[in-house]
């Protein structure tokens, strides 16, 4: 009985999480970078408008990673921000070349010293995803990746082919792991 009571308080603590994060974005244009900021320079969250796009510039993002099936901008709005875009169909797994493109991407933005925002439509799936990727590909393992970005974003919902996928890209990052660069010896 214990179980289920905090399993119901548990979903609706989620719930409203995603109302706020839904209601802000509407009124702000960009999520609640509360909730989003994985680390100093990694960011997560869902689709951002145009406002939300300046916000982003002015907290320092240089590059965003879109996995959405289509872009909302053109690539003129992107002006100064450096932007990959990786069409993943929605509570699909992206590859396992377009996880490892998206984590050379992120990776090669951060150790220049910029910082990279990665979203998907919700911010729940697909992008939780590439940034657990990203992260696992630093050299975290899957639970430790996962267990950083739901501590951070708590009602992030990957789906359990998404799961496979990245635990397949640990697998990947133990047989082929990433030469250390010299900012990180």
């Amino acid at each position: 009985m214990i179980i289920k009571i905090k399993s119901i308080a548990t979903l609706l603590i989620i719930f409203w999480q995603k109302i706020w994060d839904n209601i802000y974005r509407f009124f702000k244009g960009i999520p609640t970078l509360k909730h989003s900021q994985i680390t100093a320079n990694l960011f997560l969250g869902s689709q951002y408008s145009l406002i939300g796009l300046q916000k982003l510039k002015a907290l320092g993002v240089t590059a965003i990673v879109n996995m959405r099936e289509h872009s909302d901008f053109a690539e003129s709005q992107f002006e100064g921000v450096r932007y990959l875009h990786l069409p993943t169909v929605d509570n699909t797994p992206p590859t396992l070349q377009i996880l490892i493109k998206g984590a050379d991407f992120v990776h090669k933005e951060i150790i220049n010293g910029g910082k990279a925002y990665i979203h998907c439509r919700q911010g729940l799936g697909r992008g939780p995803t590439m940034t657990i990727a990203y992260l696992i590909s630093t050299g975290l393992t899957f639970d430790d990746a996962f267990a950083l970005v739901k501590s951070v974003r708590t009602f992030i919902n990957p789906r359990s082919s998404q799961i496979e996928k990245l635990k397949e890209l640990e697998k990947y990052y133990l047989e082929h792991p990433r030469p250390l660069t010299f900012e990180q010896r």
